[in-house]
């Protein structure tokens, strides 16, 4: 495995643990298994697109690129400010 993709795994180990942690903090005020689960896969994804957009390494920053018109799907935006927009989250 190269240094960067020793690196991505890291960052990927990361976001699992906080994720985790989060999640272990705030179990007893869940009620219902979906939205544990909504928020699980919810900060799972944000913290994921953060890292491709760069905001949890300066030496990591990811592009998606549709193979079929090889364009680059997040150029020119920010791929975690649409989480809300698109991801079921709950308030808690």
């Amino acid at each position: 495995m190269t240094k960067e993709q020793e690196l991505f795994w890291q960052e990927i180990k990361k976001i699992q643990d906080c994720v985790v942690n989060i999640t272990l903090s705030k179990i007893s005020q869940y009620d219902d298994m979906e939205n544990l689960l909504n928020d699980v896969t919810y900060e799972t994804i944000y913290a994921v697109m953060e890292l491709l957009d760069g905001y949890k390494s300066s030496y990591l920053r990811g592009e998606i690129i549709n193979k079929l018109t090889n364009c680059c799907i997040n150029s020119d935006i920010e791929l975690h400010d649409y989480c809300e927009e698109y991801l079921n989250c709950s308030d808690i």
